[in-house]
């Protein structure tokens, strides 16, 4: 069956014994065949991998293969990420989180479809449901700038614009992605030294640095299941997280003269992005933005000057600004540098600049 699995399907879990059923049956569920589901046991100590193991007997077919991947300790979702999709067979990757649901059963099909017709490296449904259960979910739309999704096109079309969006928010939810696998071999997947942590919106900022095609569809086919054991719910964790990555993809733009370009698309986007409080979500990230724009102030026009003078002030008198522990982050953000998966996307992107 190897030969023609045409789409994987990886589902990271951590103790996720109370959501794991209802992930793999999902997946199972998807009339798009053949295809291979790796559940990847990222170190979990309950009953996650025996559920697994009993279900690859009870969902076995020609056309559907359930597979378990053990990486021993607990290494994050961003590890096991990786391990699961450097392990795949399939011609397209996708992954969904353990707690969530695919609930549209042709969502893989729509999307490898889209993906052909358009001859495009990755793709997104742009909304999804979410809540603490399916039926009193609610239809998440989502969108690059507060309120106006109106704009999203030109954010999912320009690769330069996207990728300096994405500095201050993430739209994408990443279990509604799906990525060839040609692309991920060639241009790179998850880091895992991201952990728990933006290992998604990390890779969304090296795709839209590469310029790599996108292809976005309409509707809702998954369900994102809130609840109290999600990362996501751990603001100060989340924000350093998100700082780091950011940080990272920043200083690269800036060693390859890439980074004054990437401003200037943004520039006419930043009185929303300040309006939204955006900025205070991404106090270091903004204090450097605003500060390069100070320090180059002959690439820049005198609007965006005065924007970045008065919005560096405002950020430095911010709480976020003010609790963040530099010194750790200094330390962290070096060894994010270090990383061998960015060190390669660096060389991709110096070849392409």
């Amino acid at each position: 069956m190897s030969e023609n699995i045409r789409v994987t399907v990886v589902i990271p879990a951590y103790n996720a014994e109370e959501f794991i059923e209802d992930a793999v049956k999902s997946c199972f569920n998807q009339t798009y065949r053949p295809m291979e589901t790796i559940v990847v046991n990222d170190g979990s100590t309950d009953t996650t991998a025996n559920k697994v193991t009993a279900l690859a007997d009870t969902l076995y077919r020609n056309d559907f293969k359930l597979r378990l991947l053990d990486v021993g300790k607990n290494m994050g979702a961003a590890n096991a990420l990786n391990v699961g999709f450097s392990s795949a067979e399939g011609a397209y990757i996708c992954w969904l989180s353990a707690d969530d649901i695919f609930i549209d059963r042709e969502k893989i099909q729509k999307q490898i479809s889209c993906m052909k017709k358009n001859r495009a490296d990755w793709g997104y449904f742009r909304d999804y449901y979410s809540g603490s259960n399916i039926s009193t979910s609610r239809l998440v739309k989502s969108s690059y700038l507060p309120r106006l999704r109106i704009l999203d096109r030109l954010f999912i079309r320009d690769s330069d614009l996207r990728l300096a969006i994405l500095f201050f928010r993430n739209p994408i939810n990443g279990s509604s992605a799906v990525i060839k696998r040609e692309c991920v071999e060639t241009n790179g997947q998850f880091d895992p030294i991201t952990r728990n942590v933006d290992g998604d919106g990390d890779l969304w900022m090296r795709y839209s640095a590469l310029k790599l095609k996108l292809c976005t569809l309409k509707g809702a086919p998954v369900f994102y299941r809130e609840h109290g054991k999600q990362t996501s719910k751990r603001k100060e964790s989340m924000m350093h997280g998100c700082e780091l990555t950011r940080m990272r993809m920043l200083l690269t733009l800036e060693k390859h003269n890439k980074l004054a370009q990437v401003i200037r698309k943004l520039a006419p986007f930043f009185p929303i992005i300040l309006k939204a409080k955006k900025h205070f979500e991404r106090p270091l990230v903004s204090e450097f933005l605003f500060s390069y724009i100070i320090e180059n102030k002959n690439k820049f026009n005198y609007l965006l000057l005065k924007i970045a003078q008065q919005s560096l002030n405002d950020v430095k008198k911010h709480k976020n600004y003010q609790n963040m522990d530099k010194n750790k982050f200094a330390e962290d953000l070096k060894l994010l540098m270090r990383s061998d998966v960015f060190a390669n996307f660096e060389v991709t992107f110096e070849k392409m600049t």
